[in-house]
């Protein structure tokens, strides 16, 4: 009988947004049908070869290999080389992989066409289902006798102890429960103005223009979903407690969170965070109903924590680009109305999980884009909130809309003009479309905040932001001899901390210290100290600063505790909130 792995596959940079549950859920369905398969979190580092060696090792004895999102096509073809004797099966994921290095290729739900699939590789059926297309000299294609393939039973029961192979990805795993699918916002980009002329194929264009979750959305009745949520976060409970940190897939789950948080609050499921995915202004326009569920949540030992939030950006000429239907201003809105919950709500809310999304450079960006997001970044504090600001670039795919608008201004480009204008690439995302700048001067200030960036690790990007905005605005046409001096802020000098103060915290952070790395390169930089407050820094190469904050302990929300202190700390990365974590847990173990 054909062994199945199933692999999901993340990159060594921090991703922990994507957990892919539906990668679980399959295995799940797998399972309860009797096929036998295991599920396989790939962290993929930086040596392929490396990775290819500890995932081909892993994959030994596994007939059939199963894939979805991956982001280089390269790396399973080197692990097609290193495990010849396996099938190799691609599932058609939320990006179309063109030409992906496979024996098959599965189209639609996987849960109802790979049992079938299964089957027929291991002889138990006379044809593979329709939707399943093996490769041939002609490429893919349907196999002669294949039938339409029908969605078997199962109950929830997803696989939650996936096999690790490669680096381990720092802070605690999240997993997702289910809501609704897609995204309610249904806006038709061929209704923008701004979209005259571009050529969008039939089946997209709705929704925000970068994103593909608007052009399909499918729900149920309030209390119908409330139910299958509340199934889901039981089992998970009950079978994973571990799982502190919950995904609420709904773009648009108001209408039932109250009534899902009380239930949490009657059962006693508690303690957890509930991870949201939303709009920005949805939050803001059911206000009321939200900070209900805070007062249940209150109660419940439950945290609600805003996680992907589209904020994308503060230029209403960018919004209506992306065909956001949203305002600068309410933008704005939202966030200052977090940071007063945060106040409110103590240990029920919490920005410590905010990976906001923001995208500060289109092709079509201009100056003036550019000074208007510096203000309102500063305005709302949004870097608390989202690191690499300066680095956040729009990806675009031929199923987006803004694709096509890109398309037709001629700004797709053939290849990218450097390695580091490929997010996609940073992030581990799927293979982006090159393009370039309408503007020439925006297109130098994105190479000098690139360097800028990469000289000092990232730090400070909302000030070099406003610096560089200040630097081209007095430019003017003699805008190419701007370069990196003019982006870092001036070097201050390095105050040393009062020696008791260094004392009394090399104590308290034992095993660490102060001059050493720690938690894969972290370091200790500058410690200041205010009436009830201790603010410490932690840096590391190439990544945003974090910042840790000790106050006298109380009852509001905080990162962590100990016996005496709160300890603050917005970390919006992966990595920044393993360094945090290293630190606390220090902290609590030594205050006593």
């Amino acid at each position: 009988m054909p062994r199945a792995a199933i692999l999901s596959f993340h990159s060594h940079v921090d991703r922990s947004f994507l957990d892919d549950r539906e990668l679980a859920v399959l295995s799940g369905h797998l399972t309860q049908l009797g096929l036998e398969n295991e599920l396989f979190e790939v962290v993929v580092g930086g040596d392929l070869d490396a990775t290819v060696r500890a995932a081909a090792a892993a994959l030994a004895g596994h007939e059939v290999v199963i894939y979805e999102r991956v982001w280089s096509p390269e790396l399973i073809a080197a692990l097609r080389l290193a495990l010849p004797g396996s099938t190799f099966v691609f599932c058609d994921g939320e990006h179309t992989l063109p030409n992906p290095p496979a024996a098959w290729r599965v189209r639609g739900d996987p849960r109802q066409v790979l049992p079938g699939l299964l089957r027929f590789l291991r002889g138990e059926a006379a044809a593979p289902p329709a939707e399943a297309l093996a490769f041939g000299a002609g490429g893919f294609a349907s196999v002669s006798g294949a039938v339409p393939s029908v969605l078997e039973k199962s109950a929830f029961a997803p696989n939650l102890r996936p096999v690790r192979v490669g680096e381990q990805r720092p802070g605690g795993r999240t997993f997702s429960l289910k809501g609704n699918d897609g995204c309610p916002y249904q806006a038709n980009a061929r209704e923008n103005p701004r979209y005259a002329g571009a050529k969008l194929p039939q089946g997209l264009g709705r929704g925000c223009a970068f994103c593909v979750t608007g052009n399909s959305y499918t729900s149920a009745p309030a209390p119908q979903t409330a139910a299958s949520v509340l199934e889901q976060l039981r089992y998970l409970r009950r079978q994973a407690p571990q799982l502190q940190r919950l995904v609420l897939k709904d773009q648009n789950p108001f209408g039932y969170l109250t009534e899902l948080i009380a239930h949490a609050e009657a059962e006693q499921l508690g303690p957890f965070t509930l991870l949201l995915e939303t709009r920005a202004d949805w939050m803001t326009k059911s206000q009321a109903r939200f900070e209900r569920a805070l007062e249940h949540a209150v109660k419940a030992q439950v945290t609600l924590a805003p996680f992907l939030v589209g904020i994308e950006n503060f230029s209403q000429a960018e919004l209506d680009r992306f065909n956001k239907g949203t305002t600068g201003e309410a933008n704005v809105q939202f966030l200052e109305t977090l940071w007063r919950w945060r106040e409110r709500f103590g240990s029920a809310f919490t920005l410590d999980e905010a990976s906001f999304g923001f995208i500060l450079f289109t092709p079509w960006t201009t100056l003036e884009d550019l000074k208007v997001n510096a203000a309102a970044i500063r305005r709302t504090r949004l870097e608390q909130l989202r690191g690499s600001l300066l680095l956040s670039r729009a990806r675009l795919y031929p199923d987006t809309a803004l694709y096509w608008l890109a398309e037709r201004d001629g700004l797709i480009a053939a290849s990218y003009q450097r390695p580091g204008d490929d997010s996609s690439l940073r992030y581990g995302y799927f293979p982006a479309a090159p393009w370039v700048f309408a503007d020439a001067r925006v297109a130098h200030f994105a190479a000098v905040a690139q360097a800028a960036c990469e000289q000092n690790g990232s730090r400070d990007q909302g000030l070099m932001l406003e610096r560089l905005v200040a630097a081209f605005e007095a430019a003017g046409e003699g805008y190419a001899e701007i370069g990196v001096q003019h982006a870092l802020p001036p070097a201050a000098p390095r105050r040393e901390p009062p020696p008791e103060l260094k004392r009394r915290l090399e104590g308290l952070i034992a095993p660490l210290s102060l001059s050493a790395p720690f938690a894969g390169g972290w370091a200790f930089g500058d410690l200041s100290v205010s009436p009830g407050r201790l603010r410490i820094e932690l840096l590391r190469e190439r990544e945003p600063k974090v910042v840790l904050e000790l106050t006298p302990r109380g009852e509001g929300q905080s990162f962590a505790q100990s016996k005496h202190y709160d300890i603050h700390c917005a970390a919006s990365t992966e990595g920044q909130r393993a360094a945090a974590t290293a630190v606390a847990s220090a902290i609590a173990a030594n205050d006593r």
